[in-house]
């Protein structure tokens, strides 16, 4: 945060903000210190090249932060952005907006999500409903629910199960909402639950 700060002060006329997609905005940057900025972005390790894609979660403070909340939802947003950290295989999954609420407040916006997780509380545990083809574009959606929940720990898996059924059923050049549209809940409900 002080590099960001620092980089606000000396080329953004001291000003930070924070877009609804929860990342940071250097407005006012001159296109001359652009490079500039980046080196230092890299150095500090914040200049990955992933908004809109499966690493750039969209999450709500959670279970962790606040009262309403049901369920966590930082570690679990941290656990899918580790599982997905590789950035080549992020531009290979191509534009993917994963959004995480901790109760049916709904602040993470998972119901737009291209895939939503809501953390929910089952009997005193805490659990994840996945709903797929959400998206807050000019075609809005609301994602479909998939089926039973799951436990926090095994959330990565389900949505890597989610990706690589996608990738395996993709057309050329086919992002992930369109994919879904086309083929519908149940190639991914299989993928899910068939073990079940």
């Amino acid at each position: 945060m002080r590099t960001v700060a620092d980089l606000a002060l000396r080329h953004a006329f001291d000003e930070i903000r924070v877009s609804h997609h929860q990342n940071l905005v250097l407005p006012h940057v001159r296109r001359d210190d652009l490079f500039a900025v980046w080196k230092i972005l890299n150095a500090a390790g914040l200049a990955a090249s992933n908004i809109g894609l499966a690493g750039d979660i969209i999450a709500c403070p959670g279970l962790d932060y606040c009262s309403l909340a049901t369920a966590r939802s930082i570690p679990i947003a941290q656990s899918i952005s580790r599982r997905f950290a590789d950035l080549n295989r992020q531009h290979e999954i191509g534009p993917l907006r994963i959004n995480i609420s901790g109760c049916i407040n709904a602040c993470g916006h998972h119901h737009v999500g291209h895939i939503g997780i809501l953390g929910l509380d089952k009997k005193g545990e805490e659990y994840y409903q996945i709903t797929l083809g959400g998206s807050s574009s000019e075609n809005a959606s609301f994602g479909t629910i998939l089926g039973p929940g799951f436990a926090g720990e095994d959330v990565p898996d389900a949505i890597e199960k989610i990706v690589n059924t996608y990738l395996a059923r993709r057309q050329p050049g086919e992002e992930f909402l369109s994919a879904y549209r086309r083929l519908g809940p149940q190639p991914f409900k299989e993928a899910l639950y068939a073990a079940a």
